[in-house]
């Protein structure tokens, strides 16, 4: 059996706001990371069904290296637009120090 054509939808912060690239292609802006997120796990989704291993990389800060948030055949259904991301918005909180 071939294996399947690899496919990133990368999750990317511009100076406008939240964008979904893959394969050279530029998604229209999202109001939000977490609107980012699930646009980007849509499209992945949708291309896994079309026969390609999808895979959603984000990069909440810029400091950060990017990492896997969602994979084809591997993680359940996208998520809807109502559902909190745990790497959305970081607990300052909890992360705070005593």
């Amino acid at each position: 059996m071939l294996e399947k054509t690899r496919l990133a939808f990368f999750v990317v912060e511009t100076r406008a706001g939240w964008v979904v690239r893959a394969d050279g292609f530029t998604y229209p802006m999202c109001g939000s990371f977490a609107d980012a997120v699930v646009r980007a796990t849509r499209e992945a989704q949708a291309a896994g069904l079309l026969g390609f291993a999808s895979v959603v990389l984000t990069r909440p800060t810029l400091d950060r290296p990017y990492g896997i948030q969602w994979t084809y055949g591997r993680d359940a259904c996208p998520p809807t637009a109502s559902e909190e991301f745990r790497h959305a918005v970081p607990n300052r909180r909890s992360d705070s120090r005593h």
